[in-house]
Order: C-alpha cells, then structure tokens, then sequence
C-alpha cells in the first residue's frame, strides 16, 4: 500500500480540487491520503474532514499546538499503514502523474525515489531568476552534508520504503523544513536514490510558504547538523540573545543611574539600586527574545507566558545574583563602573541558559 501524507497550512481552496486528481492516478494502486493540518485560520482541516467523510481513502489529522512541515510528514508516517510512504504539497505545485512512477520506484528498487526538478527532463517552472538563484545555492550547501547525494535533495515530493524511515526516525530532526534533506543527512550510505523528473508548476490558490523565516530555518538546520553536534543551536542563540542583553542592561543601567544620581556622583546604594533595575529590564528583554527566537519551537503562548516568565526569572535568579555580586565588587574595588556593569552582565549567561532549559523551555 501507498500511503501518501499531505502537510498542510490554509490550503482550504487547493484540496477539493487536488483529492480527486490525486485518487484518479492511484486508482490502479491501493493507497492511502493522510492529510496533517497544522489548525489552518482558513479551516483546511475542516474542508479534509469534510472530503473524509464522502471519500474512504482519507484521513485527517488536526494538530493543535504544533507547527513544521517536517514534523508533520513524520506525525502522518507514523499514522501511515502503508509499506511505502511518500509527501507532496498540497498546492498543486507536484504533478501527480508522477505518484505512481515514484510508488513503483520504490517497490522495485527501494531506497528512496525523488520527483526531481534538476534532472534531465525536469525544470523549475515560472520561478523568477533570484528564487532560482537562492535554490541552486541552498542545494550546493545541502548536499554538502548528505550521506547519499542526488540532485535535487530539497523537493518536497518523493517516497521512500517504510523500512528506510523507521530506520532513519531516531535521527530525524523535526524542527527542519525539508524533510527529504533530513532524510538524506541520515540514511546509510549504501541507501538507493532515484529520482524521476517533474515540472514545478504554479500555486493554484494562496500564498507561497517561503518565507524569510522558512529561510532562516533552513540554515539554522545546516548548522545544527554540522556544528550543532558539538555546540548546540540553542546555546549561540541564547549567547546572540544574551549578548543583546548585555546592551540592553548596559543602556537601562545608564537610564536608571541618572535618574537616581540627579547630576550628582552616584552612590554605592544608587549603584546598586540602578544595577538591579537594569537586570530586571534585561531579563524581561532576554525572555521575549528567546520565547519568540531561541526556543521557537516550544514557544510559550497565551497564559502559558506568566507562569513561564515566573520561572524564568526564578532560574535567572542565581544569574542575576552573580551579575549583581561580580558587577558591585569589581565597582567597590575601583573598577570603573560600566567595565563593571559589562563584566558582571557576562557571568551570568551560561548559568541562565542551563536554568532556562531546565525550567522554563523544559520541552525545548
């Protein structure tokens, strides 16, 4: 059986017109459609559910919560009954004559098997020469770190032998973007590829999906399986972040000790009561900042935000108590007072991401 997954954001429009076209070239083929929905503002899940219950080769899951085009296509493997899996989009941009040809790939070859717009045969479309350009170098970097090489390692349309992902899962990262690229970083080298040429067609309905912030993804996700073995992502973002951090506390510690010196030296008490406005500020600064960039992923929402920014400040509290420690002995002992400030900003980063993974991003 075929198994075929679906991801899907605000595709409402695209799937009454793509299920039927997909259902007519698998009719000689026993399949399965997994649409996974990640709770689209335009209701697709609703719309799938809907064709679901007129259409008995398709199923629909609902994610509430999650978000990733990667961890959806795993989320519909795992619910797959099929002994060969396989994921195009949903916008009408895959040509789905292809399926069949990529299903029989498999079954006769195993391995994996790729619609493939950089082979012969194949082509890219309407695409502008920029978006072209950024693709082929996005290409060139990806497959510098595959296991098994093929020539379009970033399509989002391919199916591989089930045995091949459940082999590979354990090593998989959800949080990429493209999942055919995370599958060839994985695999064993002696994996088969074949790849099969298609046309990349035009977006029937909505918005294209490649976002600045889908851009950054990816290469945050070339880093985090190349350097990121070593020094993890989440760590350089919370140094960027704390780094940042140091500016913020530097420029309100300036705010408040004016405040409270009114043109007079400031005192030992003033220092101190400056010092501690400024790290407040800044832990308030650092927990956005890493709530919407450094930990994405397990972003904390609606509620969830004042208990987590509770506890953030309570992990921080060591932090901010060895911040305040270093920065007023360095400044009693004669160390001039932003060297001091900066110094004691510092100290206490590493103890603040330690406690910010333990407690307040404890999922991330």
């Amino acid at each position: 059986m075929l198994s075929l997954i679906l991801p899907t954001y605000n595709e409402a429009l695209n799937l009454p017109e793509l299920l039927p076209k997909i259902r007519s070239v698998l009719s000689q083929v026993p399949h399965e459609i997994i649409i996974v929905d990640d709770d689209s503002p335009d209701h697709t899940w609703k719309v799938a559910q809907e064709l679901a219950e007129k259409l008995g080769d398709v199923h629909v899951i609902r994610r509430i919560g999650r978000r990733g085009l990667s961890s959806a296509v795993i989320e519909g493997f795992l619910a797959a009954k099929g002994d060969v899996l396989a994921v195009m989009d949903a916008d009408g941009q895959h040509d789905t004559g292809l399926l069949a040809k990529l299903h029989d790939a498999v079954r006769k070859h195993g391995g994996i098997a790729i619609g493939s717009r950089y082979i012969e045969g194949g082509s890219v479309g309407e695409w502008d020469e920029r978006r072209y350009m950024l693709s082929r170098i996005a290409t060139k970097m990806a497959l510098s770190l595959c296991a098994v090489k093929a020539k379009d390692p970033m399509s989002g349309f391919f199916a591989l032998d089930r045995n091949v992902f459940e082999e590979v899962l354990p090593r998989l990262n959800p949080k990429g973007f493209k999942i055919l690229l995370d599958l060839l970083v994985h695999v064993p080298k002696s994996t088969s590829v074949t790849e099969l040429p298609f046309t990349f067609a035009t977006r029937r309905h909505g918005e294209s999906k490649l976002s600045r912030r889908v851009q950054l993804e990816f290469l945050e996700y070339l880093y985090d399986v190349s350097i990121g073995n070593w020094i993890p992502l989440t760590f350089v973002k919370y140094c960027i972040v704390g780094g940042l951090g140091v500016g913020v506390h530097l420029t309100a510690y300036l705010f408040f000790s004016a405040f409270l010196a009114h043109g007079l030296p400031l005192s030992l008490m003033g220092f101190s009561l400056a010092l501690l406005g400024a790290i407040e500020t800044a832990i308030i600064f650092n927990f956005w900042l890493n709530n919407v960039w450094t930990f994405a992923y397990a972003k904390l929402q609606g509620f969830a935000i004042i208990p987590g920014f509770l506890t953030y400040n309570f992990a921080c509290a060591f932090g901010a108590l060895a911040n305040y420690a270093v920065s007023t002995y360095l400044y009693s002992h004669g160390l001039g007072e932003i060297v001091s400030v900066i110094i004691g900003a510092c100290a206490g980063i590493i103890w603040n991401y330690t406690m910010s993974r333990m407690f307040a991003w404890k999922n991330a």
